[in-house]
């Protein structure tokens, strides 16, 4: 016995042990899982969602970027956790497409912001492309999620559902 009382391993260090099991770091065994209950994220959390897919890290001067997409990535989760109910494997591949192709927009703004004294008018033109193409398969890409809006989608959709004898309930 050590000083604190606790059985100690001949092969390892004088770390106090709870029944022969180090209480944490690299040597906790591999089978450990926490304490029932306690252990783990708070219910409802979303890390149980998350669909494993990423597009890589971007250079440090790009961090900015990787914020705005993580953004994106929730408001667009959260829409379809809301519409859905869960995630499926389609819809994370469509969430993938949609955060890839808002990366590749923003990495072409970003470069065509801070490159553009180097680069030819023609060139420029490709980076404007690009950016522009990204949007379009970003929302394309969203489309596919298939979440709609409500009912009332602009304001000549409210006028046209505006009941006939002019009265309006304001809420």
């Amino acid at each position: 016995m050590t000083t604190t009382d606790t059985p100690k391993d001949d092969t390892d260090d004088d770390r106090p042990r709870r029944d022969g099991n180090p209480l944490c770091g690299k040597d906790q065994p591999a089978h450990y899982c926490g304490k029932a209950g306690r252990s783990g994220p708070p219910k409802g959390n979303a890390n149980a969602i998350r669909h494993g897919m990423s597009g890589g890290k971007l250079p440090k001067d790009c961090k900015y970027i990787e914020n705005r997409v993580n953004a994106l990535r929730r408001q667009v989760e959260a829409a379809l956790i809301e519409a859905k109910g869960e995630i499926g494997i389609v819809d994370a591949a469509s969430i993938n497409s949609v955060l890839k192709w808002e990366r590749h927009g923003l990495l072409a703004a970003h470069w065509l912001r801070h490159e553009a004294e180097k680069l030819t008018v023609s060139e420029r033109l490709k980076f404007s492309e690009a950016i522009a193409k990204a949007s379009d398969a970003r929302d394309k890409a969203i489309r596919l999620l298939g979440l709609t809006r409500d009912k009332v989608k602009d304001a000549w959709d409210a006028i046209d559902c505006a009941p006939a004898n002019g009265d309006l309930e304001l809420k």
